[in-house]
């Protein structure tokens, strides 16, 4: 997982009725409520404990409630998680409490709610989880409340709210870095409601390129700022095979690209607390009138080493796609993996092949956690589109993934998302590539027939991670206010097409 967490604060009710006061109960209540606390850790999920932060966990010497069990309690509760950065609020409701407690909270907090308890049958778990859902839906004081959660007995669900609560959290506060705005080659679906897209994320930055290209030519000038890329050449050489083909990638323009993507990252880092995800419009400004492209962006920002050494994972895409960079800050926000990001290349009944135009996350050359194994799988070696330019060659393993896209049809916002199988690149599949075939290319099965797919999708660009990430997506759309449609659930796929 990231190393980067929001905070999930966990609460315990309890029946207030002073005649209804039990020992016993109470001692369930803070045993139930310390072990769900003690599995959220376990899974490096970081918890607030509300219950504690009130001094709840001396009550019964003093003969009084563990669980919250009046107003005041809440209201403190509520300042308490006003002070921290609260990501969601899971609601242990063992046991019935008055609902009227609850709705106070989720006013107060205007956080994301998941009210939750184990199969225990000697509590009455059930009847409060309805009871306080119901009075939630019934006074709908915000959006929270309206759409909040219900679960019980299912701790890795409650898992899995939780790593969505936090991503939806954090991507809400950071800005995506952007690089040229859209729209790229004609390509309407990368245009975008700016404003309307502050509902998933924080913000936007938006550069010209101009930035990185006044920077890389210093770097190529310059004679003491060459040396980081003379350094930066050695290492990749070493790392990596590279084809020079006298052409499209001679060793000028390999380390013209290596000057772009230092200039890159260079200024990322002056944004680097801020930005979550970074993007790069190459066409046509630096393929074709700058003359180099910017390959090694879409490679080295979503991996975890470049010559320097380890660095920070950064999801990338190209051609200033905002929707598809937001899937895969996502998807990174879930998994902690580098995101995958291509193009959908090749679709027929069985198969779908990703490859994006030039390069994708180095990560999946080899699928290990060892750079430098990722490193020995790629080759460097002429581009097929741009004046000049070097494509990194892969073909990513068999694995799961999530796949996922951010969409918008009739101007509202969908979220696609399936589990992918991966399929191996056989000698046949690769016998029949042409146009591309120095890009790198993930393969997986088509959870659709072909047309299906294709009419489904709405963009040509996919991003993914290894892993089953399908429940926390579920979570994101409906705490963004979104429809998730799931490729391999028929009646969502129907229903999304035959949809206005």
């Amino acid at each position: 997982m990231p190393r980067w967490c929001c905070v999930l604060a966990v609460i315990t009710f309890t029946d207030p009725r002073k005649t209804a006061l039990s020992v016993e109960r109470e001692k369930a209540l803070l045993e139930k409520h310390k072990n769900l606390i003690k599995e959220l850790k376990s899974s490096n999920l970081e918890v607030f404990d509300v219950n504690e932060a009130l001094g709840k966990y001396e009550a019964l010497e003093r003969g009084e409630n563990f669980g919250v069990d009046d107003k005041e309690e809440v209201l403190k509760a509520s300042r308490l998680i006003g002070s921290r950065d609260i990501s969601g609020i899971i609601l242990g409701l063992w046991h019935w409490t008055e609902s009227n407690l609850v709705t106070l909270l989720a006013k107060e907090t205007n956080k994301p709610l998941l009210l939750y308890a184990d199969d225990d049958p000697a509590w009455a778990g059930s009847t409060c989880i309805t009871s306080v859902g119901a009075s939630l839906w019934e006074s709908s004081v915000n959006y929270h409340a309206l759409h909040h959660v219900r679960l019980k007995g299912d701790v890795e669900k409650v898992k899995a709210w939780a790593r969505a609560a936090e991503a939806v959290s954090k991507l809400s506060k950071k800005s995506l870095l952007l690089w040229g705005a859209p729209y790229t080659l004609g390509m309407e679906h990368l245009m975008d409601d700016l404003p309307r897209l502050k509902r998933f994320i924080g913000d936007f930055l938006i550069l010209d390129q101009y930035t990185i290209i006044k920077r890389a030519d210093s770097m190529i000038s310059d004679e003491k700022e060459r040396i980081r890329v003379e350094e930066f050449f050695d290492w990749l050489n070493e790392k990596a095979k590279v084809n020079y083909d006298n052409k499209m990638l001679t060793p000028e323009v390999l380390r013209r690209q290596i000057a772009i993507y230092l200039a890159a990252k260079d200024i990322w880092k002056e944004y680097e607390q801020e930005t979550v995800a970074v993007s790069i419009k190459c066409q046509p400004e630096l393929s074709e009138i700058y003359g180099v492209t910017a390959c090694l962006i879409p490679a080295l920002f979503p991996f975890n080493a470049d010559a320097k050494g380890e660095k920070p994972v950064v999801p990338a895409t190209c051609e200033g796609d905002v929707k598809g960079t937001i899937s895969s800050a996502l998807l990174f926000y879930l998994s902690g993996k580098p995101p995958l990001f291509g193009d959908i290349k090749y679709v027929d009944d069985e198969l779908v092949l990703i490859a994006n135009c030039g390069a994708s996350s180095l990560y999946y050359a080899k699928l290990s956690e060892n750079p430098e194994e990722n490193l020995k799988e790629t080759t460097i070696q002429g581009q097929c589109q741009g004046k000049s330019g070097g494509a990194l060659t892969y073909r990513t393993p068999p694995t799961k993934l999530t796949v996922a896209r951010l969409i918008r049809k009739g101007g509202e916002y969908y979220l696609l998302y399936f589990l992918a199988e991966g399929v191996e690149i056989t000698e046949e599949i690769e016998s029949k590539l042409k146009w591309g075939k120095q890009w790198p290319h993930t393969a997986i099965r088509n959870p659709l027939d072909k047309e299906k797919f294709l009419n489904i999708m709405g963009a040509n660009h996919l991003s993914a991670v290894p892993g089953d990430f399908t429940e926390e997506i579920e979570f994101v759309a409906r705490m963004w206010g979104i429809k998730a449609v799931n490729l391999r659930k028929k009646e969502e796929v129907e229903n999304f097409l035959t949809s206005l």
